[in-house]
Formats: structure tokens, sequence, C-alpha cells
């Protein structure tokens, strides 16, 4: 039997080394028919005094809006662009995952450095433990990725998030030193210190970050005519993170290899269901990465080499759990290591050709006897054309396939998959003062169960279909002044379909549940984004920043069901950002407004299940001065002005008003 499976295994595995192999030699007469071309680096800086977006699916944060927002994690930051939607666990280092239009977290794809972060274990990145201090620019993107040298994982994705930090950023300058050190309410305490050294073509850069905090934050909370006010217990949260960089970059290339370590403790509050403030049970975790990328110097095509290692270690403990053992001490160790290549070429100005492929091998082990040992292999590869046709029309395709393979030491396998995906646009810009830009276009993507959905304990089901979603979009962007104002307008009308959407239904019991594809989901919206800025004196500058989402997300899937056309469980209908900055010389202030209409706990919309909507302002001001080549800038926040009761996920609270005081120190 064994040596029978050992066959089957190596023959799929052939069959996929095999489908690799034919895509290559299918690209490689392109790697001769080519012309020079401008190489599109991953690496570039983000602008942060121009307004100009050039793409309708793409939203910026920039240096400036990330230093004013005064965000203890990436996903505070996230929860600005439009169409994101953001559930919060609790503050800080609370579970934070995002969702982009409605399609799922493991729809989207966050990449960082020019590596996706991924975790095989349940399929989500954690973006309340993502730090941002050292983060200079975010994008978000849906549709077209924006750069060919993104990992193939990325471009092939519903939508992905962008995310550049200090460290692995290449500079001019011979000596750049960052550092930052935060205090604020519940103890919350944070230390920062990143040197980046470049000497002629060579970058050298190391950084190391601290952050606690007792989190005991007060809270009421309404039930009824009944108010209870307690303060959030078990709460308390410390991470420690450290790694560094060497590079090497020439005049139409570079090299990169990057090492980073983290390691996270906190206590686990819980929800506030008859609130026992002396729960104990606590979650470690510790990740490690080791990453590679190459892109060298090309006349005839640019490409890029990437290679990436990933260990995660979670430990969960929960010592008054009442079982056998007496208590819980669960410790899984997910691990994961990507290599791929991508490539762009252009051999006539009007014709250009993109495309890679990438191979993901990840692994789940468990010291729990009864749990599953599952590994994964996932192979990527995708083909894409680029035309430009008079009047500044272009046409863009793609193709992509990825083929999974999975294997189970354990138990039973869940099945192989393989998907072809295409993706279809076409966009003009057809005045280049106002900058017009027309875009439509069609994706296809999907995205495999992750281990947990698959195998773990009571829960998993093997024989899961991956998610298949159907995106069509048209996006319409104009800047129609640029003078002492200086205003951008975008706007997106879109249309999504999820097939067999994988949710949680009870069995046996509240405590026994099951994974199954029950789900068909219509999804229906619209996004609106407003940007100005003015110029008022010399001294004087006066900044706005708002957008709107709605999002009209249904389940279709019984017409006979109770939740037949009703909206899915913790999706706003609306969502407003609208930002108001004024700027004297170095010195600012900047109110930021987060608004979400009401949502509902459970697929059925019935009042019980309703969660009230809420609107929170942000207060930051700050001031900078120089010495030399000594920046200094001090920054003073205030988090939730009017101190409002809030809850993204039902029974898990937010803080009300609390402070954050912030000095930055950069050298060059």
């Amino acid at each position: 039997m064994s040596e029978k499976l050992t066959q089957t295994t190596h023959h799929s595995t052939l069959q996929t080394n095999m489908r690799s192999l034919a895509l290559i030699l299918f690209l490689l007469p392109l790697i001769t028919w080519g012309q020079n071309d401008t190489v599109q680096r991953i690496l570039e800086v983000i602008a942060t005094e121009t307004i100009y977006l050039p793409r309708p699916s793409r939203s910026i944060l920039t240096t400036k809006d990330i230093e004013e927002l005064a965000a203890n994690d990436v996903g505070e930051l996230i929860q600005k662009i439009s169409g994101a939607n953001l559930k919060s666990y609790g503050s800080l280092g609370g579970l934070k995952t995002v969702s982009m239009r409605g399609l799922g977290t493991n729809h989207s794809t966050i990449v960082k450095d020019g590596f996706s972060l991924s975790n095989s274990q349940t399929g989500q990145v954690n973006l309340g433990q993502m730090e941002v201090d050292n983060v200079v620019g975010i994008v978000s993107s849906v549709g077209r990725r924006f750069k060919n040298s993104l990992p193939v994982s990325a471009q092939v994705s519903g939508s992905n998030f962008l995310i550049k930090t200090f460290e692995n950023t290449f500079t001019s300058d011979t000596l750049k030193i960052r550092a930052n050190v935060k205090y604020g309410s519940f103890n919350q305490q944070l230390g920062y210190l990143s040197v980046k050294y470049s000497p002629r073509k060579f970058m050298f850069s190391a950084f190391g970050r601290m952050r606690k905090s007792d989190g005991n934050y007060p809270f009421v909370l309404q039930n009824g005519n009944t108010f209870f006010s307690s303060k959030r217990r078990n709460n308390d949260y410390k991470d420690y993170s450290f790694g560094g960089t060497i590079g090497y970059k020439w005049k139409e290339g570079y090299m990169r290899l990057m090492y980073k370590k983290s390691a996270f403790d906190q206590g686990l509050p819980g929800a506030i269901i008859l609130y026992n403030p002396t729960q104990d049970e606590r979650m470690r975790s510790e990740n490690q990465s080791l990453s590679f990328d190459y892109q060298p110097a090309a006349k005839v095509m640019n490409y890029r080499f990437y290679a990436d290692a990933r260990w995660d270690k979670l430990n969960y403990q929960d010592p008054t759990f009442l079982n056998s053992s007496g208590g819980i001490d669960a410790t899984y160790i997910n691990r994961s290591l990507t290599a791929g290549f991508t490539f762009s070429t252009k051999p006539i100005n009007f014709l250009s050709f993109n495309g890679g492929l990438e191979e993901v091998v990840s692994d789940l082990f468990s010291f729990d006897s009864t749990f599953a040992q599952p590994v994964r292999f996932h192979n990527f590869a995708l083909l894409g054309v680029s035309y430009l046709l008079k009047y500044k029309l272009k046409i863009e395709a793609q193709v992509s396939s990825q083929y999974v393979q999975e294997k189970n030491n354990k138990g039973p396998n869940a099945r192989d998959r393989f998907r072809m995906n295409p993706y279809f646009s076409l966009q003009t810009v057809s005045d280049k003062k106002k900058q017009w830009r027309h875009q439509l276009w069609y994706r296809k993507s999907f995205r495999m169960p992750s281990f947990n959905e698959l195998y773990y304990n009571n829960i998993g089901n093997n024989l899961l279909e991956p998610e298949d979603a159907h995106q069509v979009n048209y996006g319409l962007s104009v800047v129609p002044i640029q003078k002492k104002l200086d205003v951008y307008i975008r706007s997106n009308v879109y249309f999504n379909r999820v097939a067999n959407k994988i949710v949680a239904i009870p069995t046996k019991n509240l405590f026994v549940w099951s994974m199954q594809n029950v789900g068909l989901v219509n999804i229906y919206g619209f996004e609106a984004i407003l940007q100005t800025k003015l110029k008022l004196t010399e001294n004087w500058k006066l900044t706005s920043d708002a957008n709107y989402s709605y999002q009209r997300t249904l389940d279709v899937t019984d017409v006979n069901s109770p939740t037949y056309k009703n909206q899915i469980a913790y999706i706003p209908l609306h969502t407003v950002n609208f930002d108001l900055s004024l700027y004297y010389k170095k010195t600012g202030v900047r109110i930021s407004n987060y608004f979400i209409s009401s949502r509902y706990s459970l697929n059925e919309n019935v009042v019980q299940n309703e969660i009230d909507g809420f609107l929170i302002s942000d207060l930051t001001v700050f001031h900078s001065f120089k010495m030399k080549k000594n920046l200094v800038r001090i920054q003073f926040s205030v988090k939730n002005i009017f101190d409002q009761q809030y809850a993204f996920i039902r029974n898990f609270v937010m803080p009300g008003r609390n402070y954050l005081i912030s000095l930055s120190y950069a050298f060059n």
C-alpha cells in the first residue's frame, strides 16, 4: 500500500513538473524576441507629494499618511482603504484580518517587500501583529497587478496589498537611521531602531523592535436596557522582532538577502458573554523568514528570481479546560518554501508579454498525535500579453493555472486540484491634461481551503472544493484640476460572484461543527474616492481624503433558505473614511474619521443578530524640525475622541478614548 501511494505521488509530481517544463519551453522563444525596456522594479519609492494615482483599481497610503494616522498595526492602516473590510477581535495585538469587496480574507494576498506572506494552516495573515514603524508605503489593487515583478501567487489572487519597508528599500545615501519611541494608554510602550548603510552599490540594514501593553482598558456593554461596566482582563500583549538585509544594486538590477525573526506572547480575553475576568488562555507564536531575490540587468527582457522560506510556530494554552489531561497545551508548526521567477518583455513599442512560474511547498505539524500532518505542493503559472492600440486604448489579457497536490501523513488526503483562470482588461486615457482613465476588466480566481478547514479535529472536511470567484469591474479616474487646488476623483462599479463558498455549519451540537461547500454569493458594489490638496499660502496647506464603499453581499445559495438574499455576516452596506489635514510649515493637525453601518453577526438578517454601526474619530497633532541632517518629529494622538463603545465582532469590545505620544528620529 505504501509503495503504491509512493508511486501515485511520484506520478502526480511528475505530471506537475512536466506541465511546468512545457510552459517554460513555450515561454523561451519570447526571451530572444525583444528590445531594451525600462526595468520594472518593485523597489520604487512611493510618491508622497503627488496626488495623481494612475489606475482606478488602485489605492495608495503614502509615508505621510502612515505617520499621521498613528496606527498600532497594519490592520488599522488598511481599514482606511476603499473596499476593505476589517475584522478586529481586539486592540493591540488582537487578531485582525481584512477582506476586499466581500470576497473573504483568503482571496487577498499580503505582499511585503516583494514576497507573498502565506499561512497554509489558517489561510490568512494576522495584520494585528504586523508593525508599522518601518512601513513607508501601502498599495492595494484589484484586477490587474500593477507590477509584473510581483510573485506569481500575488498576480493571480483576487486582490493584494503591497507593503514596503524602510530596511529593504535601496537608497542613494550612505547612512540612514530611523528610531521611534511611543508611550500610550494602557501602558503601551514601543521602541524601534533601524540602521541602513549604503556604500556605493551595496546596502546593509538591521533593525530591532519591541512592543508591549497591559491592555486592561475599561468598557461598557449594553444588553437591551442593561449596561455592564468592567475592564478587559487577560489582554496583555508583548512582542519583539529583529532582522537584517544585505543587498547589491547595479544600473538595471539588484540582489537582496533578508532575514527576520519575531515572537509574540499574549493573553486571550475572549468574547464578553457572561464575562469571566479570570480567563487565563494564552497564545504564543514565533516566526522566522529567509528571503532572496535577484533581478539581473538584461537587455532583451526583464526578469526576477525569488525564493522564500518561512517557519511559523503557534502555541495555545488553556490550563483550566475540563478534559482528561487537565487542560490544553497545543503546538502547531507551519513551514513553507517558495521559489519562482517572473519576466516581462517588450518586442515592439505597442506590444509586451509577461509571465512566470512559482512553486510553494508547505506542511503542518502538531505534537497532538491525533492531528493530521498535511503536505501541500502548490504550482502557479502565468502568461499575459498587453497591446496598445491607437487612441490610447490598451488591451491586456492573461491566463493563469494552479495545480495543487495534497498529501496527509495521518489520514486521508484532500483531492488534487487544477484551475485555469483568465483575466481580460480594456483601459484608455483620453486626455493627458485631465488624465481621464477608463478601465473595464474581468478576472476569475480561486482560493484553496486551509489546512484547518480540511483537517482540523471534528471540523475539517477533506472533500472541500476550492472557492471560485468571478469579478467584473468598471472604473473611472480623473484629475480635473491641477493648480493651487489639486483634485483627484475615482469611482468603481463592480459585481462579484463566489461559488463553492466554504462555511462552518453546526452538526451534533454547538461545539462540533462541519466545514461544507454550501455557498453561492452575489456581490454588488460601488466605490467613490475624492482627494484634494489646496495651497492656501506659501506656508499653509489643506488636504482632504474621502472614500465611500457600498457592498451588497447576498447569500443566493438556496431559495428556500431563511438566509436567501440576506447580507453576509460582518459585511456592512456602507463604509466611509474622511480625513482632513491642515499644515503650517512643519506643523500639522489631522482629524481622521471612520464609519461603518450596522452589520449582522450571522447570515440570518434578524434584529437579534444586528450589530450597531459606529463612527470613530481620531485626532493627531505633529511637529517636525531639522538639525543639520537630523529630523525630529513629535506627535500626539487622541484615538476615539468621543469615547464611543463599539465592536467590529460581536462581544469583542474595542477600547474607548485613548492616547499615544510618539517621538521619531531620522538621520539623512
